[in-house]
């Protein structure tokens, strides 16, 4: 993508995640137009002047419901369209139901953006961003899911709370599936530093929590929302944002978005700039770790070849 003053992006769907993506997306102020597309186009026409009421506040931006012909000229193109995870059920119970409507935005997107930059954020978000690669035949690099991003985000949040350090200092990727299979990687967790375990040794604070217990308490964090609340939908749209900024400013950030590692997308800390995915970013696992990593990834392979039969 071609560094420019101007931005446009695109939203498919405009539920709550696509609304906060939106939301989230102002405050950064990168973007000049935003056009927000929904099969229910009054929902999409009601969320969009909402939103365009706020920017005489924030940077100047046309925020406007369209349909996919006004995908052309998009930069970015961020789907969240999709059936919601109900209560009980797990991100990979969605795969069947949410194939189909990747399957049609696909479509739309080859005849009206296929200079854009995709994002796919609609769980289970690795699987379907593989079959958004093959229906879209665009390179590796420009298809991007947000993977275990989010997770990352919530480990290094919980850690920074406990631990009584900034968020920025808690250096801990969580990789593979976004869903039950993730794992951290303990091997190289740092905070300022000092190896994560090795930080709590020395730590002077009391009665703190496992760092297992905390990371078990980020990989449920998605069910426990759900249930209080019915989705989540804030911390992915700023999730979303970072992703888009890192791309529009090419600040080649280090993120753990979903990316095309031994033929399938999966999570893994990567760098993220002006081309989308510029380069995977080697980090040190130990062999357990590894062998919950090749888990991981066999478990999304089995999802692809059930759809793919």
């Amino acid at each position: 993508m071609e560094r420019s003053d101007n931005m446009k992006i695109s939203i498919i769907g405009a539920g709550r995640v696509g609304t906060s993506i939106a939301y989230s997306l102002l405050h950064r102020k990168i973007a000049n137009e935003i056009v927000i597309i929904d099969k229910n186009y009054e929902k999409a026409y009601g969320e969009a002047l909402d939103l365009y009421h706020g920017t005489s506040l924030l940077k100047r931006c046309n925020i406007y419901a369209g349909n996919f012909q006004d995908l052309k000229n998009s930069d970015i193109v961020i789907i969240t369209a999709g059936a919601a995870q109900k209560v009980g059920e797990t991100r990979l119970d969605l795969t069947k139901r949410n194939y189909e409507i990747i399957k049609e935005i696909s479509k739309e997107i080859k005849k009206c953006a296929n200079e854009s930059i995709i994002i796919n954020v609609t769980n289970p978000v690795d699987v379907l961003t593989y079959f958004l690669w093959k229906e879209l035949d665009f390179p590796k690099n420009k298809v991007i899911g947000t993977g275990t991003i989010l997770d990352t985000a919530r480990f290094r949040a919980l850690v920074s709370k406990q631990c009584g350090v900034s968020p920025a200092s808690v250096h801990a990727y969580i990789v593979g599936e976004h869903g039950d299979s993730e794992l951290m990687v303990w091997s190289s967790a740092t905070i300022g530093g000092v190896n994560i375990k090795d930080f709590c040794k020395v730590c002077n604070r009391k009665n703190c929590r496992n760092l297992r217990d905390i990371f078990e308490e980020t990989k449920n964090a998605a069910y426990t929302i759900i249930e209080k609340k019915g989705a989540t939908n804030f911390a992915i749209g700023v999730v979303t944002a970072q992703l888009v900024e890192s791309i529009f400013k090419d600040e080649k950030k280090v993120l753990t978005p979903s990316t095309y590692i031994d033929g399938i997308f999966i999570g893994f800390p990567a760098i993220v700039g002006k081309n989308g995915i510029e380069r995977i970013i080697p980090i040190e696992m130990d062999e357990f770790e590894i062998s919950l990593f090749e888990n991981s990834k066999n478990i999304i392979r089995k999802q692809i070849e059930e759809i793919e039969l």
